[in-house]
This record gives C-alpha cells, structure tokens and sequence, in this order.
C-alpha cells in the first residue's frame, strides 16, 4: 500500500508545490482515500511558491494557501512509501546523501514520469524558473497531466493490493 509520498525538486517553489497541490485535488476527483502528499527541495531559496504556480493552480479551481518550501532530510525521505523526483538526478542526489538508507530506498524512488511508466529517454520535467509565462505553463501542463496519471495509478495499486 502507498501511504505517503514526497514530490522534491530543486528549491520546491515551482514544479512540486504544483504536484503537491494537483495530487491532493486529482485524490478528492476520483476518491483516493488514506494517502498523504508532501514536498520538499534541495535548495531553499524563496519562503512562498513562485506566482506563476499560485497563478497556474488557481486557474484549476486550486487555492494555494500557506504554502512554505521546506528542504529534504532523512526523516522526511524515511517515512515515505514513495519519493518522486521531477527530475532523475534529485534521486541520485539522495542515494549519494543518505547512503545508509541504501536498502530502505530500493523500489521507492521514481521520476513522476519514470513511475507512470514513460520512455526512458524522457524522465524529466525541466525547472520552469526564470523562463517566460507561456514556457512555465507549459511545463506546469506536464507536470499536472503526470499527476493525474501518477493518483490513478497509486488507486490501482491500493486497490490491488
């Protein structure tokens, strides 16, 4: 069963407050019940999530209320079923970081698009910032039809299991 999971990314303003915000609504949508989202970054940069992600979930109807960054630790990574990465080398990151996690890491850490099952050639949602409006809500488009893909999957797997 997946119980908990952990999107992270850079500096956690951009891409993961997106998913974060997105799997919570996608859950309500199609009745995921007994799963909790977090995310985290490796660089805290900024205390509130970039405007365009406020500005690009409010347009689905999502209120972003409260919104802090917060960094990845152990703990954090410990108590997850699974850590989804927007990009491939955040995971490797946190190998290299919590080595000792080693074994408790094994089948826990994906790609958002790596978990849905994309090409392996194309496992990452680039960083939006600092690119234009039209660019970051493109990116913020693959983002959210990953998530989408990605609660389906975690319900399958729940109710499979």
């Amino acid at each position: 069963m997946i119980r908990r999971v952990l999107f992270i990314c850079y500096a956690n303003t951009c891409r993961t407050p997106a998913a974060f915000e997105l799997a919570k609504s996608y859950a309500r949508k199609i009745d995921l019940k007994g799963v909790e989202f977090d995310s985290a970054g490796w660089h805290i940069a900024f205390d509130h999530a970039q405007p365009e992600t406020i500005e690009y979930l409010k347009l689905k109807g999502i209120e972003m209320k409260d919104f802090q960054p917060k960094p990845i630790t152990r703990e954090l990574i410990e108590k997850q079923d699974l850590v989804i990465g927007m990009e491939r080398y955040q995971l490797t990151k946190i190998k290299n970081k919590f080595k000792t996690l080693k074994e408790d890491l094994k089948g826990k850490l994906f790609t958002l698009k790596e978990f849905n099952g994309v090409d392996k050639k194309e496992l990452n949602i680039p960083d939006p910032y600092k690119t234009e409006k039209k660019r970051y809500f493109e990116i913020l488009e693959i983002v959210e039809k990953n998530v989408e893909m990605f609660v389906k999957k975690v319900k399958y797997i729940n109710e499979s299991s």
